[in-house]
């Protein structure tokens, strides 16, 4: 298994993504959206997330920023207290529905970060798939 992300790029046949329109309202599995702006090969919004400490949501809107080329794209929300950040790629199923199918890792500050057997509880890892809202 490779560790390094620069030891994948150099490793990895190149392919040109394939042109993909990220701007619009996307909605996940859980209900919460996003509203994606596209602007050179920078990625800017808003997101709110339908679940909070205290059940469900909304949240307040949340700033996003980040990156496309093609087909391909990568995005941040800061929490405050938290991190959390998707990648991904665009796809077009049969019928011509789009989404974004998206791996996502959320950091966060523990009590005791010193300690090293609560290391990786700082990092979080999941898998989202959003739908464009028409």
């Amino acid at each position: 298994m490779l560790k390094h992300a620069e030891l994948v790029h150099f490793k990895t046949p190149i392919v040109k993504p394939l042109p993909f329109d990220f701007s619009g309202r996307w909605v996940n599995e859980l209900g919460s959206y996003m509203d994606l702006t596209m602007n050179g090969t920078s990625v800017t919004g808003k997101y709110v997330s339908m679940v909070t400490e205290d059940g469900p949501g909304p949240t307040p809107p949340f700033d996003i920023y980040g990156s496309f080329s093609g087909d391909l794209i990568n995005f941040n929300v800061n929490w405050g207290e938290e991190i959390t950040t998707w990648i991904g790629h665009g796809v077009i199923y049969a019928g011509g529905k789009a989404s974004i199918l998206t791996l996502w890792q959320i950091v966060h500050t523990i009590t005791d970060e010193e300690d090293p057997e609560n290391q990786w509880q700082t990092v979080s890892a999941g898998a989202d798939e959003f739908r464009r809202k028409d």
